[in-house]
């Protein structure tokens, strides 16, 4: 029994690594694409906005399927090798210029689709294979998930350094895809445990739930607008601010260290306090957080510093959401509402924020600007918290 659990837990925060660490791959490409292709930046937000949103529309699509059959670890793999092939993709605008545009639409496309299996799938089969004890377990994966996240811009800057665009890439996708057979090997004989983890197409989801689901999932939509679309277009923030782009990759390693550090922390938290405690703390400390970041501008260690802060608090999602979700939800539902709270309210709500911020941009705002209206939205979706249901009426 502790060999499956310590089996699962590893090879899910394997698969964490590997997905997450293509979260920042498209913003630290922008800058590359903007400044070497010279690919539009409001044609590059837009990829940014429908990526994100194919992987939030798809992302209940999959966890339906998922609670209705058992093959999580096969579906698992098919996420990250979507991701592979994505990044393959990615790279081949360097070689063909001439088909830039086609070829960068058609990868993110993938990538959206690739990024719909993983969050709804770990974060439930974590749940279910470590029960009450699950908060500090998700914790702990989504902490590998933040390494991925911040380690990823710095190893693709240093293999584009030293290879080349092209070769640099392609040594990315292809480690993908070997580690996703790992997974997929190793996680082969995970099942669900018994028929009632397995639901009927007849079973229901009862009514006081969804009051819940409704409320939780239009507060985190609006909070996922301030923090995902300003990720999208950190790189080109700071590359700006310091003209250099092996800076942004470095920034944003350093500024995604926090996250590997409070997915732990807040998983303990949420175990211990409650889902609704840690999503309170986490959305004031990260409001807080990126207006110091604002604030300072041009000062490389402070500017670094508050953006770590700011992930520590506000990329604790994982731990913090889909521990709540396994206070609330019946086990047999705990796939599909993680991939409602994740893909709709998360990804869906970055999206929406990466889109306000392109046509913003687009209308010849700044960067600056919309950064700043966008904190105002998270202000906004904190001052809301009050009206989630304590308890599901």
């Amino acid at each position: 029994m502790e060999s499956q659990r310590f089996r699962v837990l590893t090879l899910t925060s394997l698969a964490h690594f590997l997905n997450d660490g293509t979260f920042l791959l498209y913003p630290l490409l922008l800058v590359y694409y903007e400044s070497v292709l010279k690919v539009g930046i409001v044609f590059l937000g837009t990829l940014a906005v429908i990526y994100t949103l194919i992987s939030g529309l798809l992302s209940p699509l999959v966890g339906d399927f998922a609670d209705r059959h058992d093959i999580d670890s096969f579906l698992m793999f098919l996420g990250i090798l979507l991701e592979a092939a994505a990044i393959m993709l990615f790279a081949l605008p360097f070689v063909v210029p001439s088909l830039a545009y086609v070829l960068i639409a058609l990868a993110a496309t993938i990538l959206g689709a690739g990024q719909a299996f993983y969050h709804p799938l770990g974060g439930a089969m974590l749940s279910r294979t470590f029960g009450k004890s699950s908060g500090r377990v998700l914790g702990i994966n989504g902490s590998l998930g933040s390494v991925g996240r911040s380690l990823m811009p710095s190893i693709v800057t240093a293999l584009i350094l030293a290879v080349g665009l092209l070769l640099g890439l392609s040594v990315v996708a292809i480690y993908m895809v070997a580690a996703a057979l790992i997974i997929l090997v190793g996680l082969r004989s995970f099942k669900r445990g018994s028929v009632s983890a397995v639901r009927s197409k007849s079973e229901k989801l009862d009514r006081s739930y969804y009051k819940f689901l409704i409320i939780l999932g239009s507060i985190v939509f609006i909070r996922s607008m301030f923090t995902t679309g300003t990720t999208n277009f950190l790189g080109d923030y700071v590359y700006h601010i310091y003209l250099s782009k092996p800076l942004a990759g470095v920034f944003l390693t350093i500024g995604f260290l926090g996250s590997i550090v409070g997915q732990p922390f807040f998983g303990w938290l949420t175990e211990r306090r409650g889902g609704l405690f840690s999503f309170t703390i986490t959305s004031i400390l990260g409001v807080l957080a990126f207006l110091a970041f604002m604030l300072i501008g041009k000062n490389l260690i402070l500017s670094s510093l508050a953006y770590t802060v700011y992930t520590f608090a506000v990329f604790s999602g994982f731990p913090v959401l889909l521990g709540y979700i396994s206070e609330v939800f019946p086990r047999n539902f705990y796939t599909v509402a993680n991939s409602y709270i994740w893909g709709v309210g998360v990804t869906v709500g970055g999206s929406a924020g990466t889109a306000v911020i392109t046509g913003l941009l687009g209308v010849g705002y700044s960067l600056t600007f919309s950064f700043y209206l966008m904190l105002a939205v998270g202000v906004l979706s904190t001052l809301l918290i009050p009206l989630i249901p304590r308890k599901k009426t």
